[in-house]
């Protein structure tokens, strides 16, 4: 059976990639959306992948992956994202799905910020648009 978790649309930043490493955030200057009528939303699923690791699926509103206008001019409600594990940058996201591997045994913050083609962050109220979920990885064998 395929394990899932689900967490709701979550704003601002937090944590640390394991307990003992410091955090990488890059600060991005924020494209404030409160005045739009279309804000851009973002929740995650987890889903434990039956092979190896964990399939993460980004569940958007009024946002598009637009991978062809990277570093390009902002058009309202389109750019990639960013994935950060316990607070360390990972990567750049440019489509709905990822695959993690395996994490390291213990309880990971998985989150999730949405980003303009120029790489501002968006952000409601001056907090970034981000959704996180806690995965808490077994041993191996264990799931």
């Amino acid at each position: 059976m395929l394990k899932v978790i689900i967490v709701s649309i979550v704003l601002g930043l937090s944590g640390s990639l394991y307990a003992s490493e410091g955090h990488h955030h890059h600060h991005h200057a924020q494209l404030e959306v409160k005045d739009f009528a279309s804000k851009p939303q973002i929740s995650l699923k987890m889903h434990k992948d039956e092979k190896s690791g964990w399939n993460l699926e980004l569940i958007t509103e009024n946002f598009k992956f637009a991978p062809e206008q990277v570093n390009q001019a902002h058009q309202m409600g389109e750019g990639h994202a960013h994935l950060y594990i316990n607070g360390n940058k990972i990567t750049r996201l440019y489509s709905h799905w990822y695959h993690l591997e395996e994490l390291p045994e213990g309880k990971h913050l998985i989150k999730v910020n949405l980003n303009t083609n120029d790489h501002q962050d968006y952000a409601l109220n001056g907090k970034v648009i981000g959704a996180e979920v806690e995965v808490n990885q077994k041993r191996k064998g264990l799931q």
